[in-house]
């Protein structure tokens, strides 16, 4: 019960971080729009759209972490190029705060995969990277091809993730550092997703310091 209680009180506050954000630009537009100049008011309605974006990502997260619970949810495997996969995940991770993100991808490589929710899976891990980077730090992803997957690896140099700790992150509602924002859901969706996909996800040490976070597709062809 107190795990529940706790899991809410963070939701709430995560889902308050958007909603104080359209609140404060929607005030400053409905105020006196006609002083604001243009690029203000493109500003303010870009928060406002970037902010409900964040909230509509929260809210469907949710949505699935609920239906990896109890089984679900119902997937529905095509090739697909993890080219476009990558792309994808990298711009929803970085909406908000445009943040570099380094790819190192081997070219024609296709997996089979559910769309949505691989770019969901991957933007998860990406997101997670950003998280707990640094601003000046780049985040990595590099790909490679085995025999009948392909591994994804997310990189990044911060303060990493303890031995002991790797498996109790996958779970739900899980905030190993409880300064970083976040309702603790994407490694939880990253493993879930990527299992009922075929492959897996997982977490070890980068050499040099920081976090290498893995996920596995089954590769086509």
């Amino acid at each position: 019960m107190d795990g529940d209680l706790e899991a809410l009180r963070v939701l709430g506050h995560e889902l308050r971080r958007p909603l104080t954000v359209i609140r404060g630009a929607a005030s400053l537009l409905l105020e006196d729009p006609a002083s604001l100049p243009p690029a203000s008011r493109e500003q303010m309605l870009g928060l406002i759209e970037g902010a409900i974006g964040a909230m509509d990502e929260m809210i469907d997260d949710l949505s699935v972490a609920g239906q990896l619970r109890s089984g679900g949810p119902r997937l529905n495997a095509e090739p697909v190029a993890l080219e476009e996969l990558v792309d994808a995940a990298v711009a929803a991770a970085t909406r908000q705060e445009q943040r570099q993100v380094l790819r190192s991808l081997p070219a024609g490589l296709e997996v089979l995969a559910d769309r949505a929710q691989a770019v969901r899976c991957l933007r998860c891990l990406i997101a997670n990277a950003l998280r707990f980077s640094s601003p000046g730090s780049p985040v990595e992803v590099v790909a490679e091809a085995g025999p009948g997957s392909v591994q994804v690896r997310v990189l990044d140099r911060g303060p990493g993730v303890a031995p002991e700790d790797r498996d109790r992150a996958f779970e739900p509602f899980v905030r190993l550092d409880h300064r970083a924002a976040g309702p603790g859901l994407g490694l939880f969706l990253a493993r879930g997703l990527a299992r009922r996909m075929g492959g897996d996800a997982g977490l070890e040490a980068r050499p040099g310091g920081g976090l290498a976070a893995w996920v596995t597709l089954p590769r086509r062809g």
